[in-house]
């Protein structure tokens, strides 16, 4: 732990999500996996093996409110920008019951008190002027600096990311 806010292995343990599958999309597996940031937190992404986006959040252990660092991050990281609005973004404060056992002993003895501090982004999908239904998709080519958030029809025959054109299906 060494940057403040940086969330301690027993505190980032109990936000991992026990699994579950893409409704709506592909009935597959979603899966997690973190985001590299200049920030001091975790950034988890949850999606399906096609790129769907469940929930991205962002998770600090801080008495601040990281939102607007959350949002200059993903607004470098989103095409277009503005698929990051304010009212998606989220914040919850997670004090110890709800991260259970091991965290609340954790919490209780590091001072000073304070609870896990987390942004969440979802974009729920949306129609686009054609008509068409859109969802947040992530491209994770490791050509990317950053992973690409992207809104896209998921029932395309092909779809593609802005910045390396790269083709699902």
């Amino acid at each position: 732990m060494s940057r403040v806010g940086s969330l301690p292995p027993v505190l980032r343990a109990t936000l991992r999500s026990p699994g579950g599958k893409c409704y709506r999309h592909c009935d597959r597996p979603i899966r997690e996996f973190h985001l590299a940031s200049g920030l001091p937190g975790v950034w988890t992404v949850r999606a399906c093996p096609g790129g769907v986006v469940s929930v991205t959040y962002y998770a600090e252990w801080t008495g601040r409110d990281p939102t607007r660092d959350v949002r200059r991050a993903l607004e470098r990281c989103t095409f277009p920008k503005r698929l990051v609005r304010s009212w998606d973004l989220r914040l919850a404060t997670r004090e110890g019951p709800e991260l259970g056992r091991a965290a609340e002993r954790f919490l209780a003895t590091h001072p000073p008190r304070r609870g896990v501090r987390v942004v969440y982004w979802r974009v729920y999908p949306f129609k686009a002027k054609d008509g068409t239904e859109r969802r947040l998709l992530v491209c994770r080519r490791r050509a990317h600096a950053h992973p690409v958030f992207f809104a896209a029809d998921p029932a395309a025959r092909r779809w593609g990311c802005p910045v390396c054109a790269r083709r699902s299906r």
